[in-house]
């Protein structure tokens, strides 16, 4: 089956925004206000269109992701009829350029709104400010982009073989021979080092993967910096931070290792010794910045772990500065798309039970299923876990068919699941 990596990123990134239009269209039908809880109203984007309406946000987004979607399907199907890996190679240019024209196009055409406030979103998150407030949009994008993070290192080597593609001459081997003899050996040389260029990303891809992740280290530093001195936001933005921080030996671990084993560099008598003792600091940060960053998943982002006593598992790293009792019942006893309406949420209509409510989970929940909460969790930590596979040099996913593939689908069906109920947490507020 034809589906080349230049493909494969198209539709991965045509799934998160897929997924992105149903988390919002769910929370909406469920009567959840997504602008003022994503704060959509603050950002220099905004305006006054009709489209800024739920339901036109969610309804623009599917239609523009549907529109995405069947460009890159036209230039899949195109390439996957043809024989010739340089028409093949033109046609999956042609894709990209018109599917990014049809993203950055300053007309009022073609879902203009979702479009500006995508691409506001994203120079926000990559300006470098400290000033700046960080709205809760720019901080699930952010976190989007973070699961989205291998497809930049792919991306890399898509533009690597376009400019292959485009620039023949300059991916050539620099390589003359003297006399006449060596021709053959210059030839052979030369065709290998063509063959091999845009096969690996290298120091460039693991850079480009780290990319994400200072994003969203930069949005913490600042909400740190604009706390107060020693308050428990202030030690809740710098565990973030830290969290964040801890990404980053993984994934130059992760190349090193790559490098060693795959690419054979430092193909020495030392080499075992360093790749062993790579491997083994690879454990270890692999082990707490997947513990960690579950633990902050459940404790921090979806609010849950608490207790009838009033403890609760963000208590151990971000203490509160004060105790507050617990007033909320346990739930509403509706159905789960009812749980999330307006009406729902006053007290009078709800039970009056007190300090009675599921093990780990919150005296407040919008929806009446605590079986979702526990399976979130669940698929949570083992979602966690295997997208560590990605990363390993021992486990190489990258020969499997498919494997890496199905691997960062797998990523973004979490990051969906972790995207709806941190929104669900904050209306449970």
């Amino acid at each position: 089956m034809y589906f080349p990596a230049a493909f494969q990123v198209l539709f991965l990134a045509l799934l998160a925004a897929f997924g992105w239009g149903m988390n919002l269209r769910l929370l909406s039908r469920a009567g959840v206000k997504v602008r003022p809880v994503l704060q959509l109203a603050q950002l220099p984007t905004a305006h006054a269109d009709v489209d800024w309406v739920d339901d036109g946000l969610y309804g623009n987004v599917f239609r523009l992701a549907a529109v995405l979607s069947g460009i890159a399907s036209v230039g899949w199907i195109l390439c996957a009829m043809s024989r010739e890996p340089a028409i093949q190679t033109a046609i999956t240019l042609l894709t990209y350029i018109v599917i990014i024209f049809v993203l950055v196009v300053p007309r009022r055409i073609l879902f203009y709104t979702v479009r500006r406030q995508f691409l506001g979103l994203l120079a926000r998150i990559m300006k470098p400010s400290m000033s700046d407030p960080v709205c809760l949009a720019d901080v699930v994008m952010a976190d989007i982009l973070t699961s989205c993070a291998r497809m930049f290192a792919d991306l890399f080597l898509v533009g690597c073989q376009f400019g292959k593609f485009i620039w023949p001459k300059r991916f050539g081997a620099d390589i003359s021979a003297s006399q006449g003899g060596l021709s053959v050996l210059v030839q052979f040389v030369r065709d290998r080092y063509e063959q091999d260029a845009c096969m690996s990303s290298g120091m460039t891809g693991m850079l480009l993967v780290c990319v994400p992740y200072g994003f969203r280290l930069r949005q913490c530093v600042n909400e740190y910096l604009k706390a107060a001195p020693g308050s428990s936001d202030a030690w809740r933005h710098m565990a973030n931070a830290i969290k964040y921080a801890s990404s980053f030996p993984v994934i130059a671990l992760s190349a090193t290792q790559r490098q060693v084993t795959v690419d054979g560099i430092m193909e020495t008598k030392y080499s075992d010794w360093a790749l062993h003792a790579a491997f083994g600091l690879w454990v270890v940060a692999v082990a707490f910045n997947s513990l960690y960053s579950f633990y902050w998943d459940v404790a921090f982002d979806w609010n849950l772990g608490h207790s009838s006593s009033g403890w609760k598992l963000s208590d151990l790293v971000a203490p509160t500065d004060e105790k507050q009792p617990i007033e909320m019942p346990d739930t509403f006893v509706v159905s789960p798309a009812d749980a999330l309406r307006d009406d729902a949420l006053s007290k009078s209509n709800l039970p009056s039970t007190r300090h009675n409510f599921p093990w780990m989970l919150r005296p407040c929940l919008r929806f009446a299923s605590h079986k979702l909460y526990y399976i979130a969790m669940v698929l949570d930590f083992l979602l966690r876990v295997a997208w560590t596979m990605k990363l390993s040099s021992y486990i190489q996913i990258d020969t499997m068919a498919y494997g890496a593939f199905w691997l960062n689908a797998l990523e973004i069906y979490r990051r969906w699941q972790w995207t709806f109920l941190r929104i669900e947490k904050e209306t449970a507020l």
